[in-house]
Parts: structure tokens; sequence; C-alpha cells
């Protein structure tokens, strides 16, 4: 099975991807600002008061201990790093909430095609800022009840060092878990009710942030990655209505054969998906392991072709497997430009609109730039697969003939 924690620490670098897409650049800017701001305040600040405080202690001690000075400043520095990590930290992700909550809104927009209801402005940003603010005070309280058991734990060796990681982990997942969550009204007592029913990927997801935010400079960008990878964990773990309607957003592929459904996201291109016969019938690809899935390749699968194929795609590129003597057998037999399919039939108009995930008011230069997006990811000599390839060019061909025809 893929371990959860690994898919939740894939969503938090997903969020380091999706922040630099164009349109959500702008709602990045001011969090990271307000991140380096109060960063560097508080270390000016506290680097000044330790040097007076040591200004005071050398005016009281001998000559002949100064050099204690070159101890204290490495121990001073070490402090600060740790209080400017777990306090500044939840200061600035305080003042910044607000921007937080556009931004979950702008990624869950772009992941899904669908805007909120009373979507972000600047006058809901103003609107919510009281409530947003005391949901913020509210997390902070949270936490910091929470940290007494595992602060006093902290000093049992090994174990204490470990359960404080997890409880770091843990805090961060809320934490940013709460502004996609919190832009559907789920309170906060049901938002941490969801996470713990997905323990490990919430851990991994927290982390993650753990391990970037120790990263000095780099964890300048830890609020807002953390923010976007937050949503795109909300919009495909999470939302019990996106589960139900299964509706395809617009950076989303959707590859269906007799016996899997691949799912192809544009931006990482990550590829998940759902097996729709035999024995794991409904179940999602990601929870299925490695060695259950070789077996119905082995089994049923190999029944149909496509469906062979589309599996074994997905145990190349998400589980490492690699199948190159039955791909050369497959080209030694046909070369092939697309997919073989039964004789008077071709793709039909929806489902080359799934494969490229387009709408069905797409012109042909939305076509021609969604075709170019995903072929980038999943050419061939991109580490990509001929199959894959061969399906999103006839799609291209379909859907541009319709467009001219019309």
């Amino acid at each position: 099975m893929v371990a959860k924690p690994m898919l939740g620490a894939g969503y938090l670098l997903q969020g380091v991807r999706l922040i630099t897409r164009p349109g959500l650049r702008r709602f990045v800017l001011i969090p990271l600002a307000v991140n380096i701001l109060v960063f560097s305040l508080a270390i000016y600040l506290g680097a000044r008061e330790f040097a007076a405080f040591l200004d005071l202690v050398e005016a009281q001690i001998p000559s002949w201990l100064g050099w204690l000075e070159w101890i204290l400043w490495p121990v001073f520095a070490l402090l600060l790093l740790v209080v400017v990590f777990y306090t500044f930290n939840l200061v600035a992700n305080l003042i910044a909430s607000p921007f937080n909550n556009l931004l979950a809104e702008k990624v869950e927009l772009l992941l899904t095609g669908r805007p909120l209801q009373d979507s972000g402005s600047v006058g809901k940003l103003i609107k919510e800022l009281l409530p947003t603010l005391l949901d913020e005070l509210v997390k902070v309280v949270y936490a910091l009840a929470l940290a007494i058991p595992f602060l006093v734990l902290l000093f049992v060796p090994v174990v204490g060092p470990l359960l404080w990681f997890l409880y770091t982990a843990w805090i961060l997942a809320v934490q940013y878990s709460d502004y996609p969550m919190g832009n559907h009204g789920l309170k906060f007592r049901e938002m941490r009710a969801r996470l713990r029913g997905e323990r490990g990927l919430s851990l991994g997801f927290g982390a993650a942030a753990a391990g970037l935010g120790m990263v000095p400079v780099v964890n300048f960008i830890l609020m807002p990655s953390a923010v976007a990878g937050a949503t795109a964990m909300w919009v495909r773990e999470f939302n019990r209505e996106h589960a139900r309607a299964r509706y395809q957003g617009p950076y989303e592929s959707r590859m269906t054969t007799r016996w899997v459904r691949l799912e192809i996201d544009h931006l990482s291109g990550r590829i998940g998906g759902e097996i729709l016969l035999g024995p794991l019938q409904g179940q999602r690809l990601e929870s299925i392991t490695t060695e259950a899935l070789l077996e119905l390749l082995a089994g049923g699968c190999a029944s149909d072709p496509d469906s062979a194929e589309a599996l074994e795609v997905y145990l190349s590129r998400e589980r490492g497997q690699r199948f190159a003597e039955r791909a050369r057998a497959r080209q030694e037999q046909e070369p092939r430009s697309a997919p073989p399919r039964p004789s008077g039939t071709r793709m039909s108009d929806d489902e080359a609109r799934a494969i490229l995930g387009v709408a069905t008011s797409a012109d042909n230069d939305a076509i021609r730039a969604a075709h170019r997006r995903l072929i980038q990811r999943m050419h061939p000599d991109r580490g990509g697969s001929a199959y894959l390839a061969a399906k999103i060019n006839e799609a291209k061909r379909v859907l541009t003939r319709v467009g001219e025809a019309a």
C-alpha cells in the first residue's frame, strides 16, 4: 500500500508547485512579506536585547570570565531559532490568516473549476477579518493547551523528542487544513475529526511542513505552500461532496478503460484512479497494495489490453515497477500512433474532453493549450508513457476536428 504519510508529504510538495502558478502568486506575496517581516523583526529585537543582557553581565563579572560570551551566543542562537519557529510562526499565521483563506479559495478554484459561494474579494476579506482572527486565536489556545503534556514528556530520552515532533506535525496539519475546510463552514471540532479519520495522511503532511519550517530561508514559503497543499489535500481526500460528485477539475485528466480509470493531475503529474471491475471494484488505486495490483494485472485485467496497459502506466509512474519486456513486445507486434479500437469506432467527444480536461465550450486554442500542457508531462521522452501520449494525441485530433467542423 502507498504509505499515507508519504501521500501527505506529497501534498505539501504539490503546494510548493501550486504557489508558482499565475493567478496565485499575488495571494502568496503578502503572507510571504508578513513572514519575512515578523521573522526579521524577531531576530533583530532578540539579538539587541540579548546583547544588552550580555553587557550587563560583563559589568558584573570578572574580566577573566569574558570567554562566556563565546558560549552564550551559540546557545542564544539555538534558543532564538526554537522560539521563532514555535512562537513567531504562530504570530505570522495570525496576521496573514485572512489572506490565507483567500489563497485556499483560489487554489480550490484552480483545482476544481468551481468557485465558492460568496467568492473572495476585498469586501469579504474585511467582513471576515474579525471572525478569522478569533478562529486563529482558538487554534493558538488549542496548540498551547495540547503542548503541556508533550512538553513534560520531552525530557524522556528518545521517546520524548519523537512525541514532540508528532505533536508539531499534528498542530501544523490542523493549522493549515483549517483554511480550506473553514471556507466550507466546517467547525474546528469537525475539522479535527476529519483529520483524525486520516491520521497517517494528516501527520505525513504536518511532518513535511515541520521539516520545511526548519530549513532557513526556505521556511519563508512554508505558510503559502502549506495552505495550497492543504487545499489540494482537502479537495482530493477530505471533501465528501467532491467524492460523491466525482466532478472533473480543469487541470485533471481522466482515461477510462474497462477495468481501470486513471486520473492525472496536470499540475503535479501525479496519477491516481479507481478499479472499475473485478474483486477490487470501487477501490482507489492509491489504497491498494502493489502486490494486489500486480495480481490483477496478471489475472482478469490481462484480458483487456487497454486496461492492462493503463494499469502498467500507474504501476510504473507511481510504484516504480518496470514493464520493459511487455512494452517491447507490444511495439514489435504493432507500432501504433493511437490505442487500437474495434473496427468502425472512434474516441467519443466526451472521452476526448475527459482526457484533456477541457469543458464543452473549449475552443481550439484551449484544446491545444491543454494538449501541450499534458503531453509535456506524459510524453515518453520525458519519462511518460507511449500509451498515454497516444491517447492524448488522439483526443486532440478528435476535438480539434470537432471545433473546425463547428
